[in-house]
C-alpha cells in the first residue's frame, strides 16, 4: 500500500496536501504545530486531506468570532486572509484538484457538457471561471451578482436524467467549497501551514465571499469543523463517476494549459484527494510524492523573489492598489 494510503484520508480538508511549507526533506514524516503541540509528525497525506491540517475538525480551532461576522458582514479587505492568497497565482497550481472534485459531481458535470462555453477544454473554461469567482472577492458586491446572473440559465438534466440547476444551492456551494478547499490546500503546500485558528478565520471569511453571490446560504456549514464533515458527505455519497469526468479526465491529469500546466509531468494524482483517487483508480507511490514535495519546495523558495505582477492575478493586484496591499500574516 502506498504511503497516502496508509492514513484514512478524509475528502475535505483536513489535511492531504504533499509538501508542506515547512517540509524541507524528503522524509515522509512532516513536523509541525498542531493540536497535538510542537513536534507532532504528520505524514504527506495527512497534509493532503482536504481542508487543511491534520487535526483539524469539530471543536478544534472552531471558536473564532468571526462565525458571526461571516453571518452579517460582506467586508473583506486587506486585514483579512482572503486578501491575502485568493489573488496568488500558486491557487492555480491546485485547480486540478477542484476541477476533479467539479466532475466527479454531476450537476456540475452535465453543466460543463450542456452549457460550456469552451466544449472538451477544461481549462479553457476554468481560465474563464476562476478569475470570476476570484472577482468576487476583490471586487464590488455586483460582481457577485453579476456571477449569480451568469448560472441563471445554466439547467437541464444530467446522464441519468436527473434535473439539475447551477443556482441550486446544493449544487452552487459544493463548486465554491472545492475552491476553499483548493485554496487551502494551496496555501499548506505552496506557502505555509495554516493554523487551526487561521484555517477557522479563512473558512469564515470564505462564507462572506460566498454570500456576495446573493445564493441561498441554507447549506452553508456554520463552522470548518462542520464543513469538513459536509465536504466528506458529498464525496462518499454524491460524488461519481461519470461519462463527462471520463471526457476530462486526460486534461485533469495533465494539463496542457494555463496555471496548471506548470505542474510536474504524472504528479495530479498526487494532488488529489484520496476519495478522488480511488473513484478514478488512480495510485500514487512514495517516489511520486518525493517528487511532489521537492517541486512544492521549489515554488515555495521562489515565489518571494518574483515580481508581484507574477505572484498575483491582475484582478488582486488592481485591489492591492485601490485599497492596499494584504495585512493579514
Amino acid at each position: 500500500m502506498d504511503t497516502l494510503s496508509r492514513a484514512s484520508l478524509p475528502c475535505a480538508h483536513r489535511n492531504d496536501v504533499p509538501g508542506t511549507a515547512h517540509d524541507t526533506s524528503a522524509d515522509p514524516a512532516i513536523v509541525h504545530q498542531g493540536p497535538g503541540g510542537i513536534g507532532t509528525p504528520h505524514t504527506l497525506e495527512e497534509v493532503l486531506r482536504p481542508g487543511g491540517q491534520a487535526g483539524t475538525g469539530p471543536g478544534q480551532g472552531g471558536r473564532v468570532t468571526a462565525g458571526s461576522l461571516a453571518r452579517t458582514s460582506s467586508y473583506l479587505g486587506p486585514e483579512s486572509l482572503l486578501w491575502r492568497y485568493a489573488g496568488d497565482r500558486r491557487y492555480g497550481l491546485v485547480m486540478p484538484r477542484a476541477a476533479a472534485l467539479q466532475m466527479l459531481h454531476p450537476a456540475i458535470a452535465a453543466a460543463a457538457e450542456q452549457h460550456s462555453r469552451f466544449p472538451g477544454s477544461l481549462w479553457a473554461q476554468q481560465a474563464r471561471a476562476v478569475p470570476q469567482a476570484i472577482g468576487v472577492v476583490y471586487q464590488d458586491a455586483a460582481s457577485g451578482a453579476r456571477v449569480r446572473r451568469l448560472h441563471e440559465e445554466i439547467k437541464g438534466r444530467d446522464g441519468q436524467g436527473r434535473r439539475y440547476h447551477s443556482l441550486t444551492p446544493d449544487v452552487f456551494f459544493w463548486e465554491h467549497a472545492t475552491f476553499v478547499d483548493a485554496l487551502m490546500t494551496a496555501i499548506d503546500l505552496f506557502d505555509r501551514p495554516l493554523s487551526d485558528e487561521e484555517r477557522e478565520r479563512l473558512y469564515q471569511e470564505s462564507c462572506i465571499w460566498y454570500r456576495r453571490y446573493g445564493v441561498s446560504d441554507r447549506v452553508v456549514p456554520p463552522d470548518y469543523g462542520s464543513f469538513v464533515d459536509y465536504f466528506d458527505a458529498v464525496c462518499e455519497q454524491v460524488l461519481e463517476l461519470n461519462p463527462v469526468f471520463d471526457v476530462y479526465r486526460e486534461q485533469i491529469l495533465k494539463p496542457n494549459a494555463w496555471l496548471p500546466r506548470l505542474l510536474p509531468a504524472g504528479l495530479v494524482p498526487v494532488l488529489l484527494p484520496q476519495p478522488v483517487r480511488h473513484l478514478a483508480g488512480l495510485a500514487v507511490s512514495p517516489a511520486d510524492e518525493r517528487s511532489f514535495r521537492r517541486f512544492a519546495r521549489t515554488v515555495r523558495l521562489s515565489w518571494p523573489v518574483l515580481p508581484s505582477s507574477l505572484r498575483y492575478f491582475p484582478v488582486a493586484r488592481h485591489a492591492f492598489d485601490r485599497q492596499g496591499p494584504p495585512h493579514a500574516r
